[in-house]
């Protein structure tokens, strides 16, 4: 079974900049932060287990280790355009800021990661009087030619759209943080995400899980949740449902083994799970594609 994980060379590729055409990315996450910006026509995305629609003019950010998706939705209208956008991916450490004493950009956005006040979604209207479209046109064409000093226009003009989002997220509600977070997840050696998306098809020990991050379960149960929103049991179960939903969407195979692919113990449970994170059986999804 395939993992969800995308990995990244952030030394020698700190920023990524492109554009695309295409409608399906299936899930998966990583640790760098991700951009899109919709020229034309509309992008249906899956943050964890929110559905967005993306419309023209609209911007979407992914933060690291967040699960998501673009989804592929029946076309209503054989007119209908193909969406064309522009992808920015990088580092948070490559932001910078030139105020002294000021809140520090990298620092901020792991605070947004885990605020419900801060949406995935910016729209066009939140975004009129800021030119985020010009600013990923320069991205691209710098990271495609490579002049002289380009990697700091690139890294500036990110910082820029970055602290234009920041404005944005604190006029919606957003609240800085005081509180020193850290990644008590994961080490040079050992990655609780990246164990769970690599070994979500067996029966995983929470308690094993702990030890190996040097923490007591119920200490290491408060800080998963704190930090990811969820259960350490619900996200591995979410984790099984988005290999699945692949599955669901891309192949023929049966619901019993799909089910014992992705880690449930049988069709049943693996429906049950299904349709309480996604709201409607397997066989409602797989007609829908």
């Amino acid at each position: 079974m395939d993992e969800l994980f995308e990995s990244s060379d952030v030394l020698n590729a700190p920023f990524q900049a492109f554009s695309g055409d295409w409608m399906v990315v299936k899930p998966h996450w990583h640790y760098f932060t991700e951009m899109v910006y919709v020229v034309r026509g509309t992008l249906f995305a899956e943050v964890g287990d929110k559905k967005i629609t993306v419309n023209e003019g609209d911007l979407i950010i992914f933060h690291p280790r967040q699960i998501h998706a673009f989804l592929d939705y029946p076309v209503k209208d054989a007119q209908e355009e193909k969406p064309f956008f522009y992808v920015i991916k990088f580092d948070d450490m490559i932001l910078s800021n030139t105020t002294p004493g000021s809140p520090k950009l990298p620092k901020l956005l792991e605070n947004v990661n885990n605020s419900n006040r801060a949406s995935n979604l910016i729209t066009k209207e939140e975004l009129q009087y800021n030119p985020v479209q010009l600013f990923f046109e320069n991205c691209i064409w710098e990271t495609k030619h490579r002049e002289f000093g380009y990697d700091i226009k690139v890294a500036s003009m990110i910082s820029l759209i970055i602290t234009e989002l920041m404005r944005i997220w604190l006029r919606n509600g957003f609240e800085f943080s005081t509180k020193t977070t850290f990644d008590q997840f994961s080490t040079k050696d050992f990655s609780v995400l990246e164990y769970i998306d690599k070994h979500s098809s067996e029966n995983i020990n929470i308690e094993k899980l702990a030890s190996n991050c040097g923490m007591c379960y119920s200490n290491f149960a408060k800080q998963f949740k704190s930090q990811f929103g969820k259960t350490c049991k619900e996200y591995i179960e979410f984790v099984r449902i988005c290999k699945a939903d692949t599955l669901l969407l891309y192949t023929n195979k049966t619901l019993d083994y799909i089910s014992q692919e992705t880690g449930f113990t049988d069709s049943s449970h693996f429906i049950r799970t299904y349709k309480k994170i996604k709201g409607i059986t397997p066989k409602q999804r797989r007609q829908k594609k």
